[in-house]
């Protein structure tokens, strides 16, 4: 056989493969669309009308049921007047009562209602038209091999299976449309202003603001940009504190009790006397700031609350922020100066006394008892002097006894004011320590061997670790 021979029987055997497949797949479209239109041809239109023609849609069973009515194309739920509604859950019933397709007719003319659970219906749906004119439909048992639930309308006979799924709205009690979500939502230039606590676990007012140190001329507390202003002014740490703010602004209600609540209900809640008050501010560009309040009770492991003046009374998922307070949110430092501003550091342990003098428009220069002192040296012995930090023993009422074993006094350049830490013994391992006279908090005692230490090897021209901890 020649290779020209070879190379069209070749051609063929490909041709005739290429026709086979054609009619292979040409045989094989129309079963496709005959089973897809078999399914087709069994389902049947319900409802179908636009939503603009309806006045009103009832659903009744053992549950309550409710009552939605449209007017001038707002819908709105018989009872809960004036009370912020879930869009979603108005658009989803809406949306199930004006269009509903069957599986397929069960059985046109039954002669036993009680095979579907239609002899007394589960539930019922009846929309009335804007023409005044209206339709029922019942719904029976559910059939667990199809996902269905057979369903009928009031005034014909035959019997039709609808998807389950397609009737879920159904199954909302009037409360079910009250929204869970109880704040608003902030525009992307809001700011962070101010939050404040107080009600009947607050003795006395406790507010955090967004607080400028610089602007306001203290030294004491440079680099800070968040403060607590009541009781005291004292700075916060920003980034934990966000994340409060953060979770506030990401809370919803974990349930809907009472909606237009009475005095009765305000006190079986325990929010006649509430446990907090909360008022949380954020600032907006070129607007008015923007107040969220909650007023909140604590019983057991639930908080009822009332939110932004809303007459509903919400379950809340309990959460940290709800009962911050000065002693859990004060900075763990008790003062961050800036070695920029600073004039003198004067430490006094042990019978000694040491003071450095800085100056220059960099605190370059630093001297003690007029000698030159090593400018690293001492910018690390500074980290561990205002590295003091407390323990979160929170101790306003202490009464120390004795002198103190370490004091440390800031002189600032500024405005000639100074600030002072004086540490005492607290006891096994701890430290009292007064912040200008006042003691709030104990501290880890290792601190002040660290600064005894230190103190003679700056002097000495040697380089301190400024971590205490280690």
């Amino acid at each position: 056989m020649s290779k020209r021979t070879k190379t069209l029987l070749l051609a063929l055997i490909v041709l005739a493969l290429l026709v086979g497949l054609f009619f292979a797949v040409k045989l094989l479209l129309p079963q496709e669309e005959t089973v897809s239109s078999s399914e087709a041809s069994t389902s049947v239109k319900l409802i179908s009308m636009s939503s603009d023609d309806v006045a009103s849609i009832e659903v009744i069973h053992p549950e309550g049921g409710f009552t939605l009515k449209m007017k001038d194309g707002e819908s709105s739920i018989v009872g809960l007047e004036g009370l912020p509604l879930d869009s979603d859950r108005l658009s989803s019933v809406l949306s199930q009562a004006t269009s509903m397709t069957a599986k397929e007719m069960v059985e046109e003319s039954p002669s036993s209602l009680g095979l579907y659970g239609l002899d007394q219906p589960r539930y019922s749906l009846k929309v009335t038209k804007t023409d005044g004119s209206s339709f029922t439909m019942e719904f029976g048992l559910e059939s667990s091999a199809s996902y269905c639930t057979y369903v009928k309308l009031s005034d014909s006979d035959p019997v039709y299976t609808v998807y389950t799924s397609d009737l879920s709205s159904f199954a909302y009690t009037t409360e079910s449309f009250v929204s869970k979500s109880i704040l608003p939502t902030l525009s992307a230039n809001a700011d962070f202003k101010s939050i404040s606590y107080s009600g009947a676990d607050y003795e006395e007012p406790f507010t955090i603001e967004k607080y400028n140190f610089d602007e306001d001329g203290d030294s004491t507390y440079s680099y800070f940009s968040y403060a607590i202003t009541s009781p005291s002014l004292k700075p916060v740490d920003a980034e934990s504190f966000l994340e409060y703010v953060d979770a506030i602004l990401d809370t919803t209600a974990q349930s809907v009790l009472v909606g237009n609540y009475t005095e009765e209900d305000l006190q079986r809640y325990g929010l006649d006397e509430p446990d907090a008050n909360i008022t949380v501010t954020f600032s907006e560009e070129y607007e008015e700031d923007t107040v969220f309040t909650f007023r909140l009770s604590f019983q057991d492991n639930t908080v009822y609350a009332i939110c932004n003046d809303v007459p509903i009374i919400y379950t809340l998922a309990k959460a940290d922020w709800m009962t911050l307070r000065y002693e859990t949110t004060v900075h763990s430092l008790f003062l961050l100066p800036s070695i920029y501003e600073i004039s003198k550091v004067t430490v006094q342990t042990a019978g000694n006394t040491y003071s450095f003098d800085v100056s220059g428009e960099q605190s370059e220069t630093v001297t003690y008892k007029g000698q030159s002192i090593d400018k690293t040296a001492f910018s690390k012995f500074y980290q561990l002097l205002i590295g003091a930090t407390h323990d979160g023993n929170y101790v306003p009422d202490a009464q120390p006894e004795g002198e103190p074993v370490l004091t440390i006094t800031f002189d600032y350049r500024s405005d000639s004011n100074s600030d002072t830490l004086q540490f005492y013994g607290a006891g096994t391992r701890k430290l009292y320590v007064a912040m200008n006279g006042e003691i709030e908090f104990t501290m880890m005692s290792s601190f002040l061997g660290k600064v005894q230490e230190a103190c003679e090897q700056v002097i000495n021209g040697e380089i301190p670790d400024p971590d205490w901890k280690v």
